[in-house]
């Protein structure tokens, strides 16, 4: 039996490995570096799987770039990963560390050379009328849904059609329709829409979640690390979500998040005070 040559001219492309990417002689020295960075962010991330570190995997699928730059100063090239704001403070020392330990023991095993690895915020894409954008933002007018609609990037968590910025929000979504379709009765269940784009007197916002339960609107915030320096801010758009006709606003910490016993208990009683609120 004659077998078909793999990738030839006119036939089917068979898929290639990573080895195959950087050993190639054709690809340039930039396509070998890309490849190599995406290797070691999937072995990191497949190994830590395989540990059950499943909050790590998460962060890791989160990285908005992985890149290899050469470091003048110590004369080596490094892996860098770079994460949204929102997610970068998520990156404890402890985090660090674990992510530091999967890093080397990867590295040593592929010898790609690279020796280092380094976390960073993504940089803000700016032009020459950044003043003019950054003003509007900080009077009230910075586009939210419409925004992410159009954004280049393709969103990382995505389900039943809806995207999510971080996987925090995921889980608490899926946890949320749990009880949606397995737990509450159908005629009397509820409604959940996450990051929806509202108008309150004098500011524009996003909520994490809107759930509509009993003729009630109730919102949730997910809280994370960065949100401790801001409980006056937090708590003064309480208040004005409340008067605007909002009827519980509850927030879910992230030790409940990565708690699935602590999010469903926490989500119970945000919809017991949702549907016991006058």
């Amino acid at each position: 039996m004659n077998q078909q040559p793999q990738n030839v001219p006119g036939g089917p492309k068979q898929p290639r490995t990573y080895d195959d990417i950087i050993n190639d002689s054709w690809i340039s020295e930039e396509d070998q570096k890309r490849a190599k960075a995406d290797s070691l962010l999937g072995h990191m991330a497949s190994l830590l799987f395989q540990r059950g570190k499943i909050p790590l995997v998460n962060l890791l699928l989160q990285a908005r770039k992985s890149g290899i730059e050469w470091d003048h100063e110590s004369q080596t090239n490094d892996l860098w990963l770079d994460f949204d704001p929102g997610v970068f403070t998520e990156l404890t020392e402890e985090i660090t560390e674990e992510l530091k330990d999967a890093f080397n023991r990867v590295a040593n095993r592929l010898n790609y050379g690279i020796e280092w690895i380094g976390f960073r915020e993504t940089l803000p894409s700016v032009g020459p009328d950044w003043r003019e954008q950054l003003q509007g933002m900080l009077n009230g007018d910075r586009p939210t849904n419409q925004s992410r609609r159009s954004a280049p990037e393709k969103p990382q968590f995505i389900q039943d059609r809806l995207a999510f910025t971080n996987s925090g929000e995921l889980r608490v979504y899926q946890a949320l329709k749990h009880l949606q379709e397995k737990e509450l009765p159908a005629e009397e269940t509820i409604s959940i829409f996450p990051l929806p784009n509202g108008r309150v007197p004098g500011h524009t916002w996003e909520p994490d979640l809107l759930v509509a339960y009993r003729g009630r609107a109730g919102v949730l915030e997910i809280d994370g690390p960065h949100h401790r320096t801001r409980r006056a801010v937090d708590t003064s758009r309480d208040h004005l979500l409340r008067d605007a006709g909002i009827a519980f606003v509850d927030r879910i910490t992230v030790e409940a998040v990565d708690s699935p016993q602590e999010l469903m208990t926490s989500l119970k009683r945000f919809l017991r005070r949702l549907r016991e609120t006058a």
